[in-house]
Order: structure tokens, then C-alpha cells, then sequence
């Protein structure tokens, strides 16, 4: 009988092992500008409107297409959820254009079910320098939701109030890419309105991005859970704009990054055999 006890005690501690959440990975965050003395990668561990704030566009703005209208009982925001651990670390890189993003994207959503006006997809490939980043907004499943597109060009996603969701962004291409991200007009980062001059997480070749949600310190963010509009973050802070409740924006740049070199650089087969111009000097051995 007491063997018996044992297998079963070993058995509940293996179960409770293989529930227990992995430790979330450490993201990198850009460094903000308005910081005096850089310190690279410190140990701790992104639209945006399209235009800097306090910067004229020289190009006339383009005439949107009318949207539906939405039931106000249909009209869903984020509200500032529940604290999840995610550690980040900053990190000092320069874009290579600082005021153009190289791809963006912005999603409106609500609670109104509709026909799809063109093919539903659950990944949108945002093309940048030397490849692409695969952008999704996951269920609180992770189960990557419905994405469709709209007559006016942005994409258009259904949620529920009270449901969880994140944004999760892979990068396929040879260059690390820096990703700006806001909600409802608020950047993720530092709950202020949104604008591309903002620094934003940092995605190296190869690397996946989860964004769960609103950062609140180095080690934790408040989750993203849809709500009425009037429970929204951007309903309840001063930096918000009720307007712009229902929105998502994602802008992406592309960053002069020491580890593009060496992903860039064609895998050899046999290194060591490498020839060596023997017109110059060798360095020294160590």
C-alpha cells in the first residue's frame, strides 16, 4: 500500500511540473531617446498616427472610404488587465530611416459580426528589408484570430468583451526589425500617444515577439482583455483619447544591428579550410 502512495505522489508531481508555465522569454526593448546616457543592453531584462507629433505632412491626406457604422453595443476596447510577467532588457541600435517605417499596418476591431469583403487570413506578412515579419493577434488560447480586410485597406478583427488577446510578430527576414506598437492610440510601452518617433520592441532573424499587453515595469505588463468601451485604458487615462478606442497600429523598422552581419554571412561547409590572402598579415593568435 505504501508503494502504491508513492507512485501516486510521483505521479501528481510530474502532472503539476507539466502545468506549471514555462519562464517567459527576455524581449528587448529600444532604448527611449529622451534618455542622456545610453547604457546598452542594462540588465533588466509600438500606429501610431503617421505623422511625429508636431510634424507637418507634405503629402494631402487621402480620402478614407465611409466604414460601416457600429452599434454602440457593438463597439469594444482594451482595458488594463490582469499583471503578466514579462521581463525585457534594453538594448541601443539606430534605425537605418528613422521616420519612415517600412511597413505598417492597423487593425479595427469590435465586437460585430459581418461577411468578410475579402479572403480571411489569421497572418498578415508585412514585407521589410531582406525578408518579411509575420504578424497575428492570438486568442487567449494562442490560437492566431481571423484577420480580414477592409475596403479601406486596414484589416479588421471580432473580438469579445472579457476576452484575453495578444500580438505576436515573427521575424523571417536577415535584418533585425524594431516593431511600434499602439492600442486604442496608446503605445504599449509608455501609455502615451502614439507616434512613430517612439521606440519599440526589438525582434532579431528567427526571433518570435509576444506583446500581452500595456508595460508597467521592467518585469510585468496588464494584460489585454477586450471590454466596453468606457472600461477601455484609453477611457481612464489622461494620455487617452476616447476617439480612438477600437484600434490597433504596428509600425516596423528596420535596425543596424551587428547580428544582421552575421546571419547575412552563407554558412561553409568546411571553415577551416577557408583560403587566406596571403599578401597581408594574420592576426595574432590568442
Amino acid at each position: 500500500m505504501r508503494g502504491l502512495w508513492k507512485i501516486l505522489a510521483a505521479g501528481l508531481l510530474l502532472a503539476l511540473a507539466a502545468c506549471a508555465p514555462s519562464r517567459p522569454a527576455v524581449q528587448e526593448v529600444m532604448l527611449s531617446q529622451e534618455l542622456a546616457t545610453p547604457v546598452p543592453r542594462a540588465t533588466a531584462d509600438g500606429l501610431v498616427p503617421l505623422e511625429s507629433e508636431g510634424a507637418a505632412s507634405s503629402q494631402p491626406r487621402r480620402s478614407e472610404p465611409a466604414r460601416p457604422q457600429i452599434a454602440e453595443q457593438e463597439r469594444l476596447g482594451t482595458r488594463w488587465g490582469e499583471d503578466i510577467r514579462s521581463p525585457i532588457r534594453f538594448v541601443s541600435l539606430a534605425r537605418f530611416w528613422p521616420n519612415r517605417p517600412e511597413a505598417q499596418v492597423t487593425v479595427r476591431y469590435d465586437g460585430r459580426r459581418s461577411a468578410a469583403m475579402g479572403p480571411v487570413s489569421t497572418v498578415r506578412s508585412l514585407p521589410v528589408s531582406d525578408g518579411a515579419v509575420e504578424f497575428s493577434v492570438l486568442g487567449a488560447r494562442g490560437t492566431p484570430m481571423r484577420l480580414t480586410p477592409t475596403g479601406g485597406g486596414d484589416l479588421r478583427l471580432q473580438g469579445r468583451s472579457g476576452d484575453l488577446y495578444r500580438l505576436a510578430f515573427s521575424n523571417e527576414g536577415r535584418r533585425t526589425v524594431e516593431v511600434v506598437a499602439t492600442v486604442d492610440g496608446l503605445d504599449v510601452l509608455n501609455g502615451r500617444p502614439g507616434t512613430i518617433a517612439n521606440r519599440g520592441y526589438v525582434v532579431r532573424p528567427g526571433e518570435r515577439l509576444v506583446i500581452e499587453g500595456f508595460r508597467k515595469s521592467e518585469d510585468e505588463v496588464a494584460a489585454f482583455r477586450f471590454a466596453a468601451p468606457d472600461d477601455a485604458y484609453a477611457a481612464n487615462t489622461p494620455q487617452g483619447d476616447p476617439r480612438n478606442i477600437g484600434v490597433i497600429g504596428v509600425a516596423l523598422f528596420t535596425l543596424d544591428d551587428p547580428a544582421n552581419e552575421i546571419v547575412a554571412t552563407a554558412p561553409r561547409p568546411f571553415p577551416g579550410d577557408a583560403p587566406r590572402d596571403p599578401r597581408f598579415a594574420p592576426p595574432p593568435t590568442p
